[in-house]
C-alpha cells in the first residue's frame, strides 16, 4: 500500500508510491525473496505498507467479520434449502377426482380412454 495516500501500490500515482515501487525493484534485482522484501518494506516504511491488520481490537474484527458473514450466509442458504426441500416432500398427492361429480368423472374417463387408443 502507498503509505501516503492509502491506496494499492499498483494504482497509486503519488511520489511516495513511486519510491516504494523502486525500493521493491531494487530488492528484486538484489535477489531477495518475497518475505525478505516485505520485511525490508516494513523496516523502511512501517507496518501500514503491508495493509494487513495487526491483530487486536478493530484489526481482529477486520479479519473475523467477513468470515463470520460468509458462514452466516452459508447457514442461511442451507436452512432455506432444507425448508424448500421439506415443503416439497410434505406435499400430499392430490386425490384424483375428489371434487368431480359422478357425471363429470364419467366424461373424463371416457375422454382419457379415447386418448389411450
Amino acid at each position: 500500500m502507498c503509505v501516503e495516500c492509502g491506496t494499492a501500490l499498483n494504482i497509486s500515482t503519488s511520489p511516495v508510491a513511486d519510491r516504494e515501487r523502486e525500493f521493491i525493484r531494487r530488492r528484486i534485482a538484489e535477489g531477495k525473496s518475497k518475505p525478505q522484501i516485505k520485511a525490508a518494506l516494513v523496516a523502511e516504511y512501517g507496518p501500514t505498507v503491508l495493509a494487513v491488520p495487526e491483530g487486536g481490537g478493530f484489526d481482529a474484527a477486520a479479519w473475523l467479520v467477513p468470515g463470520l458473514l460468509c458462514l452466516l450466509a452459508l447457514l442461511g442458504v442451507g436452512v432455506a434449502a432444507l425448508r424448500w426441500r421439506g415443503e416439497r416432500e410434505e406435499e400430499e398427492p392430490a386425490d384424483e377426482g375428489a371434487d368431480l361429480d359422478p357425471d363429470d368423472r364419467q366424461r373424463l374417463d371416457a375422454d382419457l380412454a379415447a386418448f389411450d387408443r
